[in-house]
């Protein structure tokens, strides 16, 4: 009789505390989807103008549908990928801040960074001298009127009054700080990118370059349109991680990073199907040429497995940056796209012939192993210990020691590095 009441007690407790896993995985999921449903409205309403200019130039026929491919290619390149990455420092330092309730240092952080961007845009114009090129990388990469709506907004709103902070002697020291975050944050969204851009560089050397390049390019169009889904999650992830963080709830943190990964994942399913059973005619959108249209569709299981992986990339590295992870995410991206991504597709697009299909390979081999370290490192992770480590970015942003930076954003290599070693030890 008291086996049978332990037994049901157990079972109790153990149903109780799967309601109650179940109760903060809701909670995190309403908190996370207040912050992705914005951002994924602000990142497609701005790429939409992108995509809705190739398609129109799409109908009018093959080469000038990769004419366009290649000259935005080159604009990401020369700009707009390393100042997006640039920004991206900001992640990091105005997330723990608002975390730890030090809402003045998220305003002089944010002084710092656009202090910082201004006086790179104007390198951009004169310095590489890229002439009417660099002016309308410089203007897009601006966005200037985006920046006249939002100013008024951030200047006046009662809801942003705690973070407002004055232009000060703190926000030109803090440069300092928003560089070393910003640099490997844009190392690591520029290795991805350029990546990319690559390609659609490479399948102009390809036989019927004409075909290979417009096919590529709206391939790449759909991938990237779909990107602003995971992207927005990973940025509300990001968002969720690094404020845990700086509040101090390593737990909360781990939490949100994996909630996100669960519903992103669930998303990039639900929509890879779909994009599966439509490959006969999502075609027609960008070109009425069969050639193109036949392409695509050839090439769309190759597309499914890209936004599943490129799904997992963008929510992992969110969390990279939540946790000022961007040094390993950099060098990751390195490794995954540069040593093994880019030979592979080379091989199978020139060597053994596949031309486009091949060389997307290569990117779909380089996201399988980016996305399964970056996997690995937030599986390993100790979550108390980036707790007390990052809690030094905190106080110490005007004076902060670079080689400091490295050493902390390092240590979850280094706690992968040590397990496996001690797991083959003690295997031997």
């Amino acid at each position: 009789m008291a086996e049978i009441q332990q037994s049901l007690s157990t079972d109790a407790r153990t149903a109780s505390t799967r309601l109650v896993l179940v109760g903060e995985f809701v909670k995190e999921f309403k908190k996370l989807s207040l912050i992705a449903a914005p951002m994924v409205g602000i990142f497609l309403f701005d790429y939409l103008l992108q995509v809705v200019s190739t398609m129109m130039v799409g109908h009018l026929g093959q080469l000038q549908l990769a004419s366009v491919a290649i000259a935005t290619s080159v604009t990401n390149v020369v700009g707009f990928s390393f100042l997006s990455g640039l920004a991206g420092g900001l992640e990091t330092l105005c997330g723990q801040a608002f975390g730890a309730q030090q809402y003045q240092r998220l305003g002089i952080h944010t002084n710092s960074a656009i202090i910082s961007l201004i006086a790179i845009c104007p390198i951009i114009l004169f310095k590489l001298k890229l002439g009417i090129l660099g002016a309308a990388a410089a203007f897009s990469l601006s966005t200037w009127l985006n920046v006249v709506l939002v100013s008024p907004y951030v200047m006046y709103s009662s809801s942003c009054k705690d973070t407002r902070a004055k232009l000060s002697k703190e926000a030109f020291l803090a440069i300092k700080q928003f560089f070393a975050f910003g640099l490997p944050s844009a190392l690591m969204l520029c290795l991805r990118w350029w990546s990319m851009e690559m390609l659609i560089l490479s399948s102009g050397f390809l036989p019927n370059p004409r075909l290979e390049t417009s096919g590529l390019s709206i391939c790449l169009a759909i991938t990237t349109l779909h990107f602003i889904i995971p992207y927005g999650i990973g940025a509300a992830a990001s968002t969720r991680v690094s404020n845990e963080l700086g509040a101090g709830n390593p737990e909360a943190a781990r939490r949100a990073a994996w909630s996100a990964v669960f519903v992103a994942t669930l998303e990039a399913v639900i929509a890879s199907t779909i994009l599966f059973c439509c490959r006969f005619i999502v075609g027609y959108a960008y070109s009425n040429d069969k050639q193109v249209v036949d392409f695509i569709a050839a090439m769309t299981p190759l597309i499914c497995l890209s936004i599943i992986l490129d799904t997992l990339h963008a929510v992992f590295q969110g969390v990279s940056r939540g946790c000022g992870w961007q040094h390993i995410g950099a060098c990751i991206n390195f490794v995954a796209f540069y040593l093994v991504g880019l030979p592979v597709g080379g091989v199978l697009g020139f060597v053994v012939h596949l031309r486009g299909k091949g060389l997307w390979t290569g990117i779909v081999v380089g996201s399988a192993v980016q996305s399964t370290m970056l996997c690995l490192i937030t599986c390993f992770t100790n979550w108390n210990k980036q707790v007390n480590q990052l809690s030094v970015y905190i106080y110490m942003f005007s004076n902060i020691d670079p080689t400091l930076i490295l050493r902390i954003a390092l240590s979850p290599i280094i706690d992968l590095l040590s397990l496996s070693l001690s797991t083959l030890l003690v295997g031997n």
